[in-house]
């Protein structure tokens, strides 16, 4: 019967009572980290633990279906490269969000130990951090486990090829040595957190107000879940990493893309079944769940696909992509939500970087249109006159708008430019705007796709902006 009892799951007093002790902990531990202004980092050093389990999960890898398909025979040497940065990255965090006393504590601490080794132990510094149980002692622990791993990595990539069971091996360690303290895993499985995800935005918090009593936890929940995920973004910009090595994003996609469809699981199961198909509330969850899988699939199933393997140079514009398409696509949601309960919020009351991203998309539109007429005028009455235009609104293009397009339609665009000004007669140049014209109407359509120009009204589609005729690619 005892035995029974032990393993039936129920609390008992004592766990009951570390529970609130470790509670307890957490709370002065995020007080204190607050008071030192190094909740930064505390929100960084949790999204990357957070988001090593997550990548070591096949599901959220972006493989290609020929790579999903014989697992066993890939090299995953270059994913345990990139694991590594962001071990280096974490231990770093690890100091960062000790103070500097805890910091020369530790050191200090490690140095005495040194000088009392025993015989029935390895390391007597590390035996006395995995009897303590406070933050310093839990940080301190993690980041000499991690340096150990680090070290382990940096073997394994001195080898031709490293195979699947090792790649999962390292994910399982990974994830012992995390968890090993009841801290930390307390840390990351409490996700939201008033440091990190106080809603300060007067256009949210409105929603929030607004929702009915039984509609206000699942909408604070999409609210917070879509915020979370925006934060996330956030350390993927480009614009961030610098001379970094953007593959390490990787690990951030793989915790975006397992807590989307977490998201859209809790909506699907445990919301909708509760709501009538009649409420607008209802059709807008539904169309999340439809359309942000899609998104998701356009990053993990075609942008990231590969990337691992690729030279660094030359997937900076994958990263790019995918943080568009991910962060346009979050953002739209977060505003839409925001409309049911008030249709007069617009994008730029939530976001204020809307406007200005949206105006650049009218303004990137608005000079596809004037090259796109220009070049379909010369194709209809081929002459100098048309042709000197052609060159002049490509050089104008080229000049103010080619910037804000995709970074991976760059080198394409500039083929055409270069190809257009070496044309030697108007045969030759009415040979390449034919190409052109295909090239440029797929431009405009994705343009017209991005979540920031939705919902316009037909009349307000820029001036000089033509629909292809039928027929057309």
């Amino acid at each position: 019967m005892s035995g029974d009892t032990a393993t039936s799951g129920a609390p008992t007093p004592d766990r009951e009572l570390r529970s609130e002790f470790l509670r307890g902990q957490l709370k002065e531990w995020l007080e204190e980290v607050v008071a030192g202004g190094r909740t930064e980092e505390l929100f960084e050093l949790e999204m990357w633990l957070r988001s090593f389990d997550r990548f070591f999960n096949i599901r959220n890898q972006p493989l290609s279906v020929p790579d999903r398909d014989h697992l066993a025979l890939r090299d995953w040497g270059e994913e345990l490269r990139v694991v590594d940065q962001v071990l280096l990255r974490v231990m770093h965090l690890c100091s960062a969000v000790l103070t500097e006393e805890q910091v020369n504590q530790a050191r200090f601490g490690q140095y005495v130990e040194g000088f009392l080794k025993r015989d029935d132990t390895l390391d007597p510094y590390v035996e006395k951090l995995l009897r303590l149980s406070g933050p310093q002692a839990s940080l301190t622990l993690l980041r000499e486990s991690f340096e150990d791993i680090h070290a382990l990595l940096v073997e394994l990539g001195a080898l031709p090829k490293t195979g699947f069971t090792t790649f999962t091996a390292v994910g399982k360690l990974i994830h012992r040595e995390v968890r090993r303290s009841h801290l930390i895993s307390l840390l990351i499985e409490r996700k939201f957190k008033p440091i990190h995800d106080r809603i300060v935005n007067p256009a949210i918090t409105a929603t929030i107000r607004r929702a009915h009593a039984q509609e206000r936890k699942h909408v604070a929940r999409v609210l917070l879940e879509l915020l979370r995920l925006l934060r996330y973004l956030d350390y993927a910009a480009p614009s961030r990493l610098g001379g970094e090595d953007p593959k390490k994003v990787l690990l951030i996609f793989a915790l975006i893309a397992s807590e989307l469809r977490l998201l859209l699981l809790y909506l699907e199961r445990r919301v909708l079944p509760t709501m009538e198909p009649e409420q607008l509330l209802y059709q807008l969850y539904d169309s999340f769940v439809y359309c942000l899988p899609l998104e998701l699939r356009k990053v993990v199933g075609s942008e990231l696909t590969g990337v691992s393997s690729r030279p660094v140079e030359g997937i900076r514009s994958h990263v790019e992509n995918s943080h568009g398409i991910l962060r346009d696509g979050f953002q739209q949601s977060v505003v839409q939500l925001c409309q049911a309960f008030d249709p007069d919020v617009e994008g730029r009351d939530v976001f204020p970087d809307y406007v200005e991203r949206r105006e650049r998309s009218v303004h990137l539109r608005q000079g596809l249109g004037a090259v796109i007429d220009a070049v379909r005028e010369f194709t209809r009455e081929p002459g100098e006159e048309r042709a000197s235009r052609v060159r002049g609104e490509v050089s104008t293009f080229y000049d103010e708008s080619m910037r804000y397009l995709m970074y991976r339609d760059w080198a394409d665009f500039e083929r055409f430019f270069i190809e257009i000004l070496k044309c030697p007669g108007l045969d030759s140049l009415r040979e390449v705007t034919h190409r052109f014209e295909t090239f440029l109407v797929t431009l405009q359509r994705e343009v017209q796709k991005r979540a920031v120009l939705q919902g316009e009204e037909e009349s307000e589609l820029a001036s000089g902006v033509q629909t292809a005729p039928e027929g057309t690619p």
